[in-house]
């Protein structure tokens, strides 16, 4: 059943302009950095409408913006995605923005809910690289990642996902009990790549292919093989970007769903 007929956005200046979309009864807190170049084409809407499509369950999204994409969410410098000095000095800035200001203002309006932490390209990277600092998300969806950067297979296997230790109250996503319940969860990942971008020319880029299949198996033995998915769309880099991230938020949330349906209690 598609949420799409009730949806509300909201445009807000939470240190940064931030766009949010409510979508039905909320049940889920979804966070995504943006860009200009995600705005093209009506891409963040589109993204919020495949996402309602695809899961019945209600949710609060938020898109922050990054003006300076690069600055923003790399977590070191690699001369091959910029030169720009300031590059790989700012990630801390911007994963303590979502931590203490955007999730508390989230969780103000609608309550302690499950975070998903996701997107495109570098802000794929960014996200499994702030999971890997922060027990705060409870998913990260990973579309299209730049894992291709220098060092990060040496930083991913020394630094585990950080999977979130958390007072549930049944409620948050409509369970049968009202008692709190402490669930030790296992951070639900979804990985996804263009089966093109491989085969692209730039010699750095190309090694993307195994550098996702690197996080994949990584992934598998730091956490559980039932708890990450690697999907492999058809096209290159460029293209079908809020499908693919759409995607990836929707598996997310379906697998938070079932993770946090607690049996009823038997009464006595």
């Amino acid at each position: 059943m598609s949420n799409t007929s009730a949806i509300f956005t909201e445009e807000h200046n939470i240190q940064t302009p931030c766009k949010l979309f409510v979508v039905g009864d909320p049940r889920v807190l979804l966070i995504q950095p943006s860009a200009r170049h995600e705005e093209k084409n009506d891409g963040v809407r589109r993204e919020v409408d495949l996402i309602a499509q695809a899961s019945p369950t209600g949710f609060a999204m938020v898109f922050f913006d990054c003006v300076e994409w690069a600055r923003a969410l790399m977590p070191w410098a690699d001369d091959a995605v910029s030169r720009d000095a300031e590059v790989g000095r700012h990630a801390p800035d911007t994963l303590r923005f979502i931590e203490h200001t955007l999730l508390p203002w989230l969780r103000e309006r609608f309550g302690a809910l499950p975070c998903i932490i996701g997107g495109y390209s570098l802000g794929g990277l960014f996200a499994l690289w702030a999971a890997r600092n922060t027990d705060a998300f409870a998913a990260v969806a990973a579309a299209s990642p730049s894992l291709w950067i220098n060092g990060w297979g040496e930083y991913a296997a020394a630094h585990p996902i950080l999977s979130p230790q958390a007072t549930i109250q049944n409620s948050t996503l409509k369970t049968q009990n009202s008692t709190p319940q402490h669930i030790t969860t296992t951070t639900p990942i979804h990985l996804s790549l263009g089966d093109r971008e491989e085969h692209c020319r730039n010699q750095r880029m190309k090694r993307i292919g195994d550098c996702v299949r690197a996080e994949y198996t990584l992934l598998c033995q730091q956490l559980s093989p039932t708890a990450v998915t690697l999907r492999w769309h058809e096209g290159g880099h460029f293209g079908a970007e809020a499908e693919r991230t759409a995607e990836a938020f929707a598996w997310c949330i379906e697998q938070l769903v079932h993770n946090f349906q607690q049996p009823k209690n038997n009464t006595k």
